[in-house]
């Protein structure tokens, strides 16, 4: 139904900022402007409609605070200052991953003035103006990349005393800085609080009026070189998810090396991802004998964790081959059914095509079920 004076289903934006906040309005509506698409709202149900702009807001705000307590009011040197070499792992995937943000929001929001004779060409006024892309392109970063992976990668080197101390601080102030000039056209009142509170900011300064971010040309391994840490610290997470683990229960990890591996690097993808996985993790030749838990990540790498301890493995192994059980049981009927040609003519095609797609997915998860018991259970 549309929104209607007449039916008096419209929303006052007054009541929204009041209760969620001006800048959790307008992510809501700009996030929703797909090229087309109707903006969903529900006049009845306030909460559900404006939650996420709230709560990328409450995100972006605690994100803020944070970087602020630990970087400081002291200026910082610029990141092109910074000698490249002492950059780690983290600090060159997160500059790739701001270079790679940019170019797609500028790509979502076309051409900010025409080019040429200054005319604007028939396909240029539609070039762009993908807004809910540009949105997202921007809360992916800050969110999913910028917070959840390399400000908790760089939590260890932020401590006074790190020998890299300068170094974390220098790249968090400058991908910041780059991140809330992305977001300011979307949530420009926090944006522009936390932007006033970063070091080296003078009195009259406004992000309202600050240069819009400029991709860098990164280095080609620049955007693939985090990548195997944040593999592995899934992977470990996984794991805890799928033997119903603790989150917050320190766990033992070994990674079986690959042999193409220099000793420093394999140092620093150990440390981080302990810091991360919230696990005791060690380096092996070869996979520990035991019941344990394995997944293959990366080009040849082996992430293994010994269950004996982290789970009582009698009743683990009992869920499991309940459950594998249970599984087998309804596959043999699906198989059964997909069998009879009664069925195979009498049903339309879409249920045939599910009923076939509900097959494999049971019959993946029952080999992966099988590999779990032969893995843990051996003993039991």
């Amino acid at each position: 139904v549309k929104m209607s004076k007449s039916l008096g289903n419209g929303i006052d934006p007054l009541d929204v900022v009041s209760l969620y906040g001006a800048d959790a309005l307008r992510y809501t509506v700009i996030a929703g402007m797909g090229m087309g698409a109707d903006i969903i709202l529900d006049p009845n149900d306030l909460e559900k409609s404006f939650t996420p702009g709230r709560n990328f807001a409450t995100k972006l705000w605690n994100i803020g605070r944070f970087l602020l307590h630990n970087i400081g009011s002291d200026p910082l040197p610029a990141l092109a200052d910074i000698d490249q070499s002492r950059l780690s792992r983290a600090d060159r995937w997160i500059i790739a991953r701001l270079h790679d943000a940019i170019v797609e929001c500028d790509a979502a929001l076309g051409p900010a003035k025409p080019s040429g004779d200054g005319t604007w060409r028939p396909e240029q006024r539609y070039e762009g103006l993908r807004l809910n892309e540009y949105v997202e392109t921007a809360r992916r970063f800050a969110w999913n990349e910028l917070a959840d992976w390399y400000v908790e990668s760089a939590k260890g080197r932020l401590t006074d005393g790190s020998p890299d101390r300068e170094i974390a601080r220098t790249v968090l102030l400058h991908v910041f800085d780059q991140a809330l000039r992305l977001l300011h056209p979307v949530v420009p009142f926090i944006t522009e609080t936390l932007w006033q509170r970063l070091p080296g900011r003078a009195n009259g300064q406004s992000l309202a009026l600050a240069e819009w971010p400029r991709a860098t040309t990164p280095i080609a391994s620049d955007a693939d070189s985090f990548n195997l840490e944040r593999s592995m610290v899934s992977a470990i997470r996984q794991i805890r998810a799928e033997y119903n683990v603790a989150p917050g229960r320190q766990i033992d990890a070994v990674i079986v090396r690959n042999s193409g591996m220099d000793s420093v690097a394999l140092a620093e993808i150990t440390d981080t991802v302990g810091r991360l996985a919230k696990a005791r993790v060690s380096t092996a030749s070869h996979p520990p004998e035991g019941a344990a838990a394995h997944a293959l990540v990366g080009e040849g790498w082996d992430i293994v964790v010994p269950l004996a301890g982290a789970v009582d493995v009698g009743r683990e192994c009992a869920r499991l081959r309940s459950e594998l059980a249970q599984l087998s049981s309804q596959l043999d009927t699906l198989t059964q059914r997909l069998s009879n040609e009664r069925f195979i003519a009498r049903a339309p095609a879409t249920v045939i095509s599910a009923e076939k797609e509900k097959q494999r997915d049971w019959a993946a998860r029952r080999d992966q079920l099988t590999s779990k018991i032969e893995n843990l259970c051996a003993d039991s």
